[in-house]
């Protein structure tokens, strides 16, 4: 369902930062107003008409699994971070430019569990309002080679059952292991 321009002018008028509030083209302010086919609200330039347009940004996440079957394991990363507490969650992150969705996997899994990994499939696309809004990308994968540790962002790892996992830091993958 498309963002009606009042709701998207309240999201705005809330969420907006200060950099966002004048053109990157002309310095002129931007102003709330819906553009686009389907028309849809986003900062527009009242003196060039720049549209600052706001889409999702794309992120790739690594369903790690191991004995595929009734017994199936999943390796999550635990987390410690505001304003959440501990919570699991799954190896990933966002594209960046000129990033394919299967290498950036690839690398996240490697900066963030220390694993490289075999990609299976794409299993699962959810909506989040992370960061001003994401598309996620959950792919099925196994350990390649490396053995699973904690770096970067990530506290801690371990394996549980797909069936019972722990709380997880975000609604998609909590919804991508159903």
């Amino acid at each position: 369902m498309p963002l009606s321009l009042e709701r998207g002018m309240r999201l705005y008028a809330i969420a907006m930062p200060v950099h966002l509030r004048y053109c990157p083209a002309c310095a002129g302010k931007l102003e709330i107003r819906s553009v686009g086919h389907p028309a849809s609200p986003h900062p527009a330039c009242a003196a060039c008409d720049f549209v600052l347009w706001q889409n999702p940004k794309p992120s790739v996440e690594a369903l790690i699994i191991r004995n595929p079957g009734p017994d199936a394991e999943i390796l999550l990363g635990q987390r410690g971070i505001e304003p959440a507490e501990i919570r699991w969650d799954v190896p990933g992150g966002f594209l960046n430019l000129g990033d394919e969705p299967e290498q950036a996997l690839a690398r996240e899994c490697l900066r963030e569990f220390g694993v490289s990994i075999r990609v299976r499939e794409l299993i699962a696309a959810f909506t989040d309002a992370f960061e001003g809004g994401m598309i996620a990308l959950y792919y099925e994968c196994a350990i390649e080679s490396g053995e699973p540790r904690a770096a970067d962002i990530v506290d801690g790892v371990s394996w549980f059952p797909v069936v019972s996992p722990p709380e997880m830091l975000y609604e998609g993958s909590r919804k991508a292991l159903e």
